[in-house]
């Protein structure tokens, strides 16, 4: 969605997302990386014969802050350097939550009894440990009851939908997160 979002030349229908394999290359064993590689290379070629391929962005969280991003970035590249179309890793700081962090309205605008995350405003968002658990006591107001329904994982859809649908594309200017500076020029060259 954000793909879509970023570049009006590709539209929602062209995105095709695969649940698997969940595992790209972080927690696959060195010895194991080239048959792993195979499978995926196997995988995306018989996708192109019903689906052309145009290029595979890999998604996979860091599970530790920046600047361990461009490790994992490297390591996915170079691991699927022979696929013929471009791989664009998408490897946000330590996981997904740690983006929305750059856009705490959008993340507020999800459920009206959310308050903005707004703690880490003008800090590098890419130092946030534990970003999803950081991002469940964020939009947690104080004297909140025990019903209170926090932020879960299938929530990123919908905070994506509210930064695509509010034109909120780029983060204000005193959020920075180099992991997402890195999505984004991973996004220009498709």
């Amino acid at each position: 969605m954000l793909v879509a979002a970023l570049r009006r030349d590709i539209s929602r229908a062209d995105l095709k997302p695969l649940r698997k394999p969940m595992a790209l290359v972080r927690n696959v064993p060195p010895s194991r990386l080239p048959s792993h590689a195979d499978r995926v290379s196997g995988l995306l070629r018989a996708l192109n014969v019903a689906t052309p391929i145009r290029c595979v962005l890999m998604h996979e969280d860091a599970d530790d802050v920046e600047p361990a991003h461009e490790a994992l970035i490297s390591k996915i590249e170079d691991c699927y350097r022979s696929l013929p179309w471009p791989v664009l890793p998408v490897v946000p700081a330590w996981e997904m939550e740690t983006w929305w962090f750059l856009f705490p309205e959008a993340v507020r605008q999800v459920r009206p009894s959310w308050q903005p995350p707004r703690q880490y405003a003008g800090r590098d968002v890419g130092q946030i440990r534990n970003a999803k658990e950081q991002l469940k006591k964020a939009v947690r107001p104080a004297g909140a009851r025990p019903t209170f329904q926090s932020y879960v994982e299938a929530d990123s859809v919908l905070i994506a939908e509210k930064i695509v649908s509010t034109g909120q594309l780029s983060p204000p200017w005193f959020a920075r997160s180099r992991s997402w500076q890195s999505f984004l020029d991973a996004v220009a060259r498709i």
